[in-house]
């Protein structure tokens, strides 16, 4: 299928596939009272995702500066803080051992642009608007006026605020810059990011500051330097893979990421056999090392200077990556490989009355990270009207065992333009079950699946077709619990203003063709 992002998310397109969806949940056996099930409390309405109330008055702050560090598309399942058992992630592991590592966080789009957005703003996508844009759009949406960005809060706190992010669909054209004193907008290797973050914090007058580091090291394609690759990969793979991976060694960064993620790199791979497909996979974990390795400098450098008794670093991605494990390559699809994502906090053991450190295990989100930073740093962000929930409580282990919401439920969207209008797949996660409803208005599909992630962690066997008591109650329930969630989030997005649509420059345009944003001549299952 060829896929257009021209034909993405405009207000009428949005507002179609949302009446669509809401439409055919409430037609979906909806209208039944759900009664309690083996022990899964009922709740005849969901409750809507609206912004948490006013807190008690801000407090001091905890922190002098924070380091948030966005590795795009980072499996949580490939580092060893989440259980993996290769060597992918040393330094994150020694980072999880001083810190609080979230085993439950949930991005709220697998793709880089939409998942951001919610990062920045702590509102669900059907609230912001914004999708990936690629090469072949002439246009893109930004960030709704009404929507406040972090560093706007942190800003008008008297901090400095700067970003250092890698291009592509994390990029000014669309907003994402809003409150960054500083925004650097670079794609190149991770080194070159981290190397340009401590430049610019190491200045003898750098005051407060929140900087933010994003790579896309770890994206497509995956060419992790050669001694780092002989690391993981299979010594006795002889496929063709190999030699197309040879010869981007040879390569400087720009060229493999212009002939590298387009037909050249991609060419052949409905046919990839099991082997080509591990092959992959494996060179994806050598760059999760490099990256890990490059990241340990910026570590080093905040633990070991002057930095060390006042800087908290969060680590996180956007999203995960596929390697066939639902039938496709990389992330357009919902399944928990792509959403379920790393979240680490670590806060100094000198600004807290006991060490913050710990695994926690309650559902928590990436529109929950704004919310803890600006508590962190001690700014305002009261009138923001942020969904997500300062993680702070669950940080400290004093207060972790009254602080979690086993409650909660999560929830993820991912909106793709198509030739034949948009299509939309939207999530809601809840105990250990887990419902996908997918809709396509102007082709009138509907997708609708459902998991038993407790039994069923790798999403293989759809309980949707289940007459079982406990699988026909929670279909209803989670349908309620999503018709509730979007239509409190569409709301939302009433107030927030519209989300405009502005030229791509030329410049972006070509950067992201480049990187592989290349629109319909791609093989649907590549995009980013």
């Amino acid at each position: 299928m060829a896929l257009s992002a021209g034909a993405g998310r405009t207000g009428r397109g949005m507002a179609a596939a949302a009446a669509a969806l809401l439409g055919a949940l409430a037609s979906s056996g909806c209208g039944d009272e759900p009664s309690a099930v083996n022990g899964t409390p009922a709740v005849a309405q969901a409750p809507a995702s609206t912004p948490s109330p006013p807190a008690t008055p801000t407090p001091a702050a905890l922190v002098r500066s924070v380091i948030l560090v966005s590795i795009d598309t980072l499996r949580a399942d490939r580092l060893e803080p989440y259980g993996y058992q290769r060597p992918t992630s040393p330094n994150l592991a020694a980072m999880g051992q001083r810190a609080v590592v979230f085993t439950r966080a949930q991005a709220q789009a697998p793709q880089t642009a939409p998942s951001h957005a919610s990062l920045f703003t702590s509102a669900y996508g059907e609230t912001h608007g914004l999708i990936n844009v690629h090469g072949d759009a002439s246009q893109m949406r930004t960030l709704p006026a009404g929507l406040t960005t972090l560093a706007e809060v942190v800003q008008r706190g008297g901090i400095e605020t700067a970003a250092f992010v890698s291009d592509g669909n994390l990029t000014r054209g669309m907003g994402m810059n809003r409150g960054f004193g500083l925004w650097d907008e670079k794609n190149e290797d991770v080194k070159g990011r981290v190397d340009a973050l401590l430049s610019w914090m190491l200045a003898p007058d750098r005051q407060r500051f929140l900087a933010v580091l994003h790579t896309y090291q770890v994206h497509a394609p995956y060419v992790p330097p050669a001694e780092v690759a002989q690391r993981f990969i299979d010594k006795g793979y002889a496929g063709p893979l190999l030699a197309r991976t040879q010869r981007y060694w040879t390569l400087p960064w720009d060229q493999q990421w212009a002939g590298g993620v387009g037909a050249d790199y991609w060419d052949g791979m409905l046919e990839y056999t099991p082997d080509d497909v591990r092959f992959l996979s494996d060179l994806y974990d050598g760059e999760i090392a490099y990256a890990d390795d490059v990241l340990r400098k910026l570590f080093q450098e905040v633990l070991a200077g002057a930095r060390s008794k006042d800087t908290a670093i969060v680590v996180l991605s956007d999203h995960g990556e596929e390697f066939r494990d639902h039938g496709k390559f990389q992330h357009d699809q919902v399944f928990q490989e792509l959403v379920h994502v790393p979240l680490l906090v670590s806060v100094p053991a000198a600004a807290t009355r006991v060490p913050w450190t710990g695994e926690v295990d309650v559902p928590v989100e990436l529109v929950d990270v704004a919310p803890t930073i600006a508590e962190l740093l001690g700014v305002d962000a009261r009138a923001a009207g942020w969904v997500g929930r300062s993680l702070v409580p669950l940080l400290d282990p004093l207060k972790r065992s009254s602080a979690g919401d086993p409650e909660r439920a999560q929830f993820t969207e991912l909106t793709m333009g198509t030739d034949h209008g948009p299509k939309v797949f939207r999530t809601v996660t809840w105990h250990r079950w887990k419902y996908i409803h997918g809709e396509q208005p102007e082709l009138k599909a509907t997708w609708e699946w459902l998991f038993d992630l407790a039994k069923d962690p790798h999403e293989k066997s759809d309980r949707l077709s289940d007459t079982g008591a406990e699988a026909v109650a929670m279909l209803g329930e989670l349908r309620r619990r999503l018709e509730a969630h979007t239509q409190a989030a569409l709301d939302r997005a009433a107030t927030a203003g519209s989300s405009d649509s502005v030229n791509v420059p030329d410049e972006l345009r070509e950067s992201l063709n480049q990187m592989g944003y290349t629109g319909p001549g791609q093989v649907e299952g590549q995009r980013r």
